[in-house]
């Protein structure tokens, strides 16, 4: 077992037990809206994070499109490309495909559903997660704070969650304040807060990736 899932597994042990079956969420309904953040660095433009989705009776695919960088001064502390296509069928995820460059560093994942599992191949080979995981991309679902386990969909394999509720907050959307739930979470790869108003809806975002902190904006 390499050092990245004794991380994972050591998080996930730390963290609340997992829920059983994954049932779709709000976020997962035939009308769902896409979603589209500004990511900023010190009040600076550092990129987007968007997510689309399409719905066909039971099926959903997720598109997922990050694109930062992240500049110190005059100097680039890091870029982040990140391409992620997921398909959902009954609550379950059934493929994803995906290419991040990690500050030059060219990571590939592929994945599908397997009998009681989700076979997926990544950085360190082939791997047999547990069937109803929910992703390290599925941030724009408020069920993720309660998962310990998600599937890596960056690096492949299986990491670690911890979540912690810190109560609410009022957050400035594009169509007016709401009051959102605000969770400290913490994996292996980034950390930070994430904010859900009442009906759910991924609102905000403060993410700690490499050292560096990125506030997420609607922008629509």
């Amino acid at each position: 077992m390499n050092r990245r899932r004794l991380l994972g597994l050591v998080t996930a042990a730390a963290a609340t037990p997992l829920l059983g079956v994954f049932r779709p969420g709000p976020a997962h309904g035939a009308a769902s809206p896409d979603i589209d953040f500004r990511a900023l660095h010190r009040g600076s433009p550092a990129g987007t994070h968007s997510i689309r989705f399409k719905r066909d009776d039971d099926r959903l695919t997720v598109a997922t499109r990050i694109d930062l960088t992240v500049k110190v001064l005059f100097f680039t502390a890091f870029r982040f490309k990140h391409d992620a296509e997921e398909v959902w069928q009954s609550g379950r995820l059934v493929s994803v495909t995906s290419t991040t460059d990690d500050n030059g560093t060219l990571l590939r994942v592929s994945g599908h559903a397997a009998g009681d599992g989700f076979r997926i191949l990544g950085e360190d080979g082939p791997y047999l997660a547990s069937a109803h995981l929910l992703t390290s991309n599925t941030l724009w679902d408020h069920r993720l704070v309660h998962e310990s386990r998600l599937i890596d969909v960056q690096h492949g394999g299986e990491v670690g969650l911890v979540a912690k509720p810190l109560g609410e907050e009022p957050v400035d959307t594009p169509q007016g304040a709401v009051t959102a739930s605000r969770y400290r979470i913490i994996t292996p790869h980034y950390a930070g807060s994430l904010f859900y108003d009442r009906d759910g809806r991924w609102v905000k975002g403060l993410i700690e990736q490499q050292g560096e902190i990125l506030e997420y904006a609607l922008a629509t």
